[in-house]
């Protein structure tokens, strides 16, 4: 037998175990079946068993497959196998006892990946528009979840999307945003994340619009900061549209703020509160010198210093609007500095941020009437908080540092010669306070 006759028998055999390892349509729409991860041990104990042997043969015929351009077929199915493999998270994902499986399924997209010409992509773009399909997706798990991985390895590897697939993309990321299962709605989200990020589509407005229907829904973590990271960057293509987002930023941070103060959990509180505080300088000119201020670990000597100098200047009208209600969100946010030490910590620092930002640059002039009140409760919770966990230097230190911002706001936060006279009090109350919070 021939060299070409025994590669076309090998090749016809790897076409065939990739169609086995493929998975399986489901039998109903996701809308009328509850699906379970036990639904898919079938599916892999097949995979332990057929995913050897595949990769085997891969591994027999890696020269061909990679270096000859007349198997665009095989190498277009290998992808979408592929994708499906190790898209994440999913519900019918391999466990951790196949972690080399998956492994190897990665390593192989990112071989093949040099080798994708537009045969290969027009065979995965006419699969993925089949599969995908108005309603059909919601039986076909391995290629929804397949194509948003797909599309993630192109952005990764910098693949720019043809205007097709960016298009298409839109219109799959709508629909399945539309799903009410939280999984596939965030799914969406990362799919037109992934097309704002490619920045070739002028669709923000479109994506904005459907995003923030959903922002009040809080039920994961996750789902959360990927809903407020696309939003971001729709604000950032409305800035290179020189349209400044006055009033999608407003909506933001009013959603935001009461997010806050509705959510249950300490981690919801923290992901929600970072997303204020990058609101909070969105629009100032140094912002990438606030950005870095705000990464470096504040609790090292003459890091808050830079930091406080840096916030001090900042003058973005957005936060004069906002700054009661984030006094407000702060003080009933404070309760979470109760639970326990690591949690406390967390919130501090995310709390001291937001503040910096938010509150720190506006004139004590503007500021006075709200900040008497904020000062009353908010240093109280402090105080209970360093009581609480008495044992944390950690907290000690967080503590302290927030009574210093305050003392710092006071002394430099006046655009007069002197600040309000009603603040005074409140200068020599929190300076007595230090070495309280030492002892």
């Amino acid at each position: 037998m021939m060299a070409s006759d025994t590669n076309e028998s090998q090749l016809a055999f790897i076409s065939e175990q990739v169609q086995i390892c493929m998975l399986p349509s489901l039998n109903a729409d996701l809308d009328e079946v509850q699906t379970l991860p036990v639904h898919f041990e079938a599916y892999h104990s097949m995979l332990e068993q057929e995913l050897p042997k595949l990769y085997d043969l891969l591994q027999r015929n890696e020269d061909v497959l990679l270096n000859n351009i007349a198997y665009p077929e095989i190498r277009a199915q290998l992808v979408l196998l592929l994708c499906e493999l190790t898209a994440s998270p999913t519900i019918y994902t391999l466990n951790g006892e196949c972690e080399q499986l998956l492994q190897n399924a990665n390593e192989l997209l990112r071989k093949l990946s040099p080798f994708w010409r537009n045969a290969e992509e027009n065979l995965i773009f006419k699969y993925y528009e089949k599969k995908l399909h108005k309603d059909c997706w919601k039986r076909q798990l391995g290629a929804v979840h397949g194509y948003v991985r797909y599309l993630e390895h192109r952005h990764i590897n910098n693949i720019q999307m043809p205007t097709q697939l960016l298009t298409f993309s839109l219109a799959v990321g709508l629909n399945v945003r539309e799903s009410f299962q939280s999984e596939y709605k965030q799914l969406g989200v990362r799919i037109l994340t992934l097309i704002l990020k490619d920045g070739q589509l002028n669709v923000q407005g479109v994506i904005y619009e459907n995003v923030f229907r959903d922002v009040q829904s809080m039920e994961s973590i996750g789902a959360t900061i990927c809903n407020w990271d696309c939003l971001c960057l729709c604000l950032d293509h409305f800035i290179e549209l020189d349209s400044f987002p006055w009033n999608q930023c407003d909506d933001m941070l009013e959603r935001l703020i009461q997010n806050v103060s509705l959510a249950s959990s300490t981690e919801m509180s923290i992901s929600l509160m970072h997303f204020i505080t990058k609101l909070g300088y969105y629009f100032a000119i140094n912002k990438n010198e606030i950005q870095a201020v705000l990464t470096a670990d504040l609790t090292e000597p003459n890091r808050m210093t830079d930091c406080l100098e840096v916030c001090a200047s900042l003058n973005v009208c957005t936060n004069y609007r906002w700054a009661k209600s984030i006094l407000q969100m702060l003080v009933l946010a404070s309760e979470k500095l109760l639970g326990s030490v690591d949690a406390a910590a967390q919130v501090l620092v995310e709390m001291q941020r937001c503040y910096l930002v938010c509150v720190l640059p506006i004139p004590l002039q503007a500021l006075h009437i709200h900040l008497r009140e904020f000062y009353a409760k908010f240093v109280a919770v402090l105080m209970e908080c360093i009581s609480v966990h008495k044992d944390s230097k950690l907290l000690q230190k967080l503590t302290d540092q927030f009574v210093q911002i305050f003392i710092y706001q006071l002394k430099h936060g006046s655009t007069g010669k002197e600040g309000p006279c009603n603040l005074k009090n409140y200068l020599t109350a929190l300076e007595n306070l230090i070495p309280v919070i030492a002892k």
